[in-house]
């Protein structure tokens, strides 16, 4: 067949035989819930071969028929071939004959009627049947989720029928007479689990040479399989007897399960290490721990010549589809052999507990039935007597296999505690890498192993340290960002070895990152992240012992990661902090002059800003003068022409001169006021005046107000309150800049006219200020911010925000304070406190 039909008919065997075992499931859990009124006879019979065996009575056949008497036919029929067709001997309220077998060897015959046969189950089976509904259910599970996952993986397949058989096997074990056509699909079931057995153990893990070359072979066990179950459904009677197909069937898939189990064992061996061992160690230790125990107790029946539960051992048998499934869906299997190990010591000293266990249950099943003890609760209570009994000896069971087999774990759980301490007081990057290696080496005992970290300025992954044995090539590796080993570390954010890029379905990559395996002859990759950040990868190789890495190796190699990569950010940090510190005296300097060039920059700039707006104002009144000088000069002019010409003619000259006088005089008043202007617009600027001096403040307000006075436009009132203020030492420069911030905004706020209140009076060291408005005032959630650098509540343009913000840093470098008083719709009142000697800090 071609590989699609190969597919398809993979995919409807599967389906299928999914669906036998969910039907396995279905008609068992409605026996269980709801069972049918079937009727049965008058006692609990268990299969010893060919025999059948009274391991329980109703209490109408007790003094007659003896639990350990065996069955020997129904009504001058072999009870064995009847099983199958009991319905059809047994009639409500009509006797049957039974033929039955002393343990002496007499032949005793009994007449009893039937009853239905669910109300002779004891509580204890119904209580094993429900929980091996659930462990086929497990069963069915992983068969269905593996096959699902993996749908091209001839093993997935051979799961998935193997499940499916076992399905049934599990689901209709117990309490085969409640259950609808239970006893013709047993027939059908029974030597199918053989064949699918063996297509199971020559399909994975490993697939034996012999198989390959001979793939035909896997149809003979389903073709022996379909003969058995043909026999017994359509040969009894005719060639052979119910029970000895039966027989055949059941030895049938007893023997393929050992053939199997052994041509697994053959091809273990020749895999001394590697993938396949592991797999191999997988199914194999799984095997034995789910089916060993249940084929020992078989055993002992045949042995002992008595019923033992054996469904008992049955309940852990879903161990193995969980191995395999596992081992298919997981390429990568890290502590197999550890676990596999561990696994089979406690499976194999569990046996003899349930052993017990099992002999408890059965001695109490005997005991109801001989003492004639009809209270149910009676079983149930010894069942939950046996569990409390049992249930501390096999947790210090469990205790004992886990401290032999996990002896390396208090080993690490030490190192790993060092390590965290260790690591969090490295601050250089070759110090971490050597507690690393020495973690690596000293723990965990590999032969060899090197910590690469990313080169932040290459982007390449290079060599910090290493340990071991090296060639140059490993030594001179350099791993590019590009490199497709780069992007599976950063992307899959786990350990990474060879096999994992087995399925990589671009050659070139696959190639690419095996190099880097082979290159460096390491086991495995683990990558150090940091957040989304790839800060460096440990690679390790070979343990000394030879032993491949375990579960817990890769527990303490993700907690070395962990921890280095936080060292690492914290060694990177430092350093980092270490290079400013270098700088950080010069750097403070030039932001420092930085500062303070743009702090003197805004200044002048907001100085400017209102000095523009002062000339507006200013200019009207030097126009004034100006040109009244301008029109006396023309007068004087004529006048002096008249002047000379008087003179010229000899006539009176007397009234020209007295006029040229006056023009003259007015003239000089003109040029006076110009002068005066002028001195003031160069008083408050202090261009000249750049030292600290003692000054009279009124004098600076007064001459602050007169350059203002164009502003006011005859609409706003000016009130002075002066006190008696002692002389002030400051940078009055400063201050009028102050004085003209606080006048400005009061005439932007009463616009529309108000009237202006600058009050002064001493204060105990020092003098207070008051500039106060009667505009609309300050809303409170403005308040708090009017003197923040850059706020302001004027328009896009009428407005920098820097006003008050730099008069406050004025005030306060004087030694001074303030601040602000306003209530909505009552004006706003600015108040300065300032020392009598206000020397601002340099």
């Amino acid at each position: 067949m071609n590989p699609r039909s190969t597919q398809r008919f993979r995919g409807v065997t599967a389906v299928l035989a999914l669906s036998w075992g969910l039907l396995a499931v279905a008609l068992s859990l409605d026996a269980l819930v709801d069972p049918d009124d079937v009727l049965g006879p008058p006692f609990l019979e268990s299969r010893l071969g060919t025999v059948s065996v009274v391991d329980g009575l109703a209490p109408h056949a007790m003094g007659s028929i003896e639990i350990g008497d065996r069955v020997v036919a129904i009504d001058g029929e072999p009870f064995i071939e009847a099983i199958s067709r009991l319905a059809d001997w047994l009639s409500e309220g009509v006797t049957n004959r039974y033929q039955v077998e002393k343990p002496d060897g007499r032949l005793l015959e009994y007449d009893l009627e039937p009853i239905p046969a669910a109300d002779l189950v004891p509580n204890t089976r119904v209580i094993f049947h429900a929980l091996m509904l659930v462990v086929a259910t497990i069963y069915l599970a992983i068969g269905t989720i593996v096959w699902r996952l993996k749908p091209d993986h001839s093993g997935a397949w051979a799961l998935a029928l193997f499940c499916s058989a076992m399905t049934y096997l599990l689901s209709t074990s117990i309490q085969m007479d409640l259950i609808q056509w239970s006893s013709w699909r047993m027939r059908l079931n029974t030597p199918f689990i053989g064949a699918v057995t063996f297509h199971l153990f020559t399909t994975y893990p490993i697939e034996p040479a012999w198989i390959v070359r001979h793939r035909r072979i896997r149809t003979i066990p389903y073709i022996l399989a379909a003969l058995l179950a043909g026999l017994s459904l359509f040969g009894t009677g005719y060639w052979i007897s119910t029970g000895t197909a039966e027989n055949a069937s059941f030895l049938y898939a007893v023997v393929m399960f050992v053939v199997s189990l052994s041509v697994l064992a053959v091809e273990r061996r020749r895999h001394l290490e590697g993938a396949l061992r592991d797999r191999a160690d997988v199914v194999f230790y799984g095997a034995l721990v789910s089916f060993v125990p249940v084929l020992l107790v078989l055993f002992a029946e045949w042995l002992f010549n008595m019923p033992v539960p054996y469904y008992i051992a049955l309940l852990w048998v879903f161990l193995f589809p969980l191995a395999v499934g596992f081992g298919i869906v997981k390429r990568q299997l890290f502590g197999v052999r550890t676990l596999a190990k561990s696994s089979a010591a406690y499976g194999a000293a569990t046996l003899a507990i349930t052993g017990g266990f099992a002999f408890l249950i059965t001695f109490a099943d005997t005991l109801v039935w001989r003492l004639n003890v009809s209270f149910r609760w009676f079983q149930v209570g010894f069942l939950f007597f046996a569990i409390l009994l049992f249930n501390p000896l096999r947790n210090r069971l469990q205790a004992l296999v886990d401290r032999f087999f996990d002896r390396d774990h208090i080993g690490y759980r030490v190192a790993v505690r060092e390590i965290s301490e260790a690591m969090v007081s490295m601050l250089s990057l070759n110090e971490i890498a050597d507690r690393i290696l020495l973690a690596l080496t000293d723990t965990m005992g590999v032969e060899s192993a090197m910590v690469l970290l990313v080169h932040d300025e290459e982007k390449v992954l290079a060599p910090m340290a290493s340990r071991g044995e090296w060639d140059d090539e490993a030594l001179d590796i350099r791993i590019p960002s590009d490199h497709p080993i780069w992007k599976q570390l950063w992307m899959r954010r786990e350990d990474l070895s060879r096999i994992d890029f087995d399925d990589e379905a671009d050659l070139e990559n696959r190639e690419s990152c095996r190099d880097v395996f082979d290159t460096l002859e390491v086991e495995i990759l683990v990558p150090i992240l940091y957040g989304v950040d790839l800060l460096g990868v440990i690679a390790v190789g070979r343990k000394i012992s030879g032993e491949r890495l375990t579960a817990d190796d890769r527990v303490l190699l993700r907690t070395l990661a962990n921890q280095s990569s936080i060292a690492i950010e914290n060694a990177k940090a430092f350093d980092e902090i270490a290079k400013l510190n270098a700088t950080l005296e010069v750097r403070v300097d030039e932001r420092t002059r930085e500062l303070r060039d743009t702090q003197a920059q805004l200044v002048e700039s907001e100085k400017m800003k209102s000095l523009g707006q002062l000339v507006a104002g200013v200019a009207h009144e030097l126009n004034n003068p100006i040109g009244f000088v301008h029109a006396n000069l023309q007068l004087l002019d004529e006048y002096v022409i008249k002047l000379i010409d008087g003179q010229r003619n000899e006539t009176d000259t007397m009234r020209t001169q007295e006029a040229i006088a006056k023009l003259l005089s007015r003239s000089r008043e003109g040029t006076e006021r110009v002068k005066q202007i002028v001195a003031d617009l160069r008083t408050f600027s202090r261009i000249d005046q750049a030292e600290i001096q003692v000054v009279d403040l009124h004098e600076e307000i007064d001459r602050t107000l007169a350059l203002m006075e164009p502003r006011f436009k005859n609409v706003i009132t000016v009130e002075r309150h002066y006190g008696d203020l002692p002389r002030v030492r400051c940078y009055p420069g400063q201050l009028n800049q102050v004085f003209l911030n606080l006048l400005m905004n009061a005439c932007d706020a009463i616009d529309d006219g108000g009237t202006i209140e600058v009050r002064t009076f001493p204060t105990e060291g020092g003098v207070r200020l008051i500039f106060k408005d009667d505009g609309p005032g300050i809303p409170e959630t403005v308040k708090s911010r009017i003197f923040d650098p850059f706020f302001t509540t004027k328009a896009v343009g009428d407005g920098t925000g820097l006003g008050l913000s730099l008069s406050h840093g004025i005030i306060e470098r004087h030694g001074g304070t303030i601040r602000v008083e306003s209530e909505t719709g009552r004006g706003a009142a600015f108040v300065i406190d300032l020392p009598l000697d206000a020397m601002p800090d340099e």
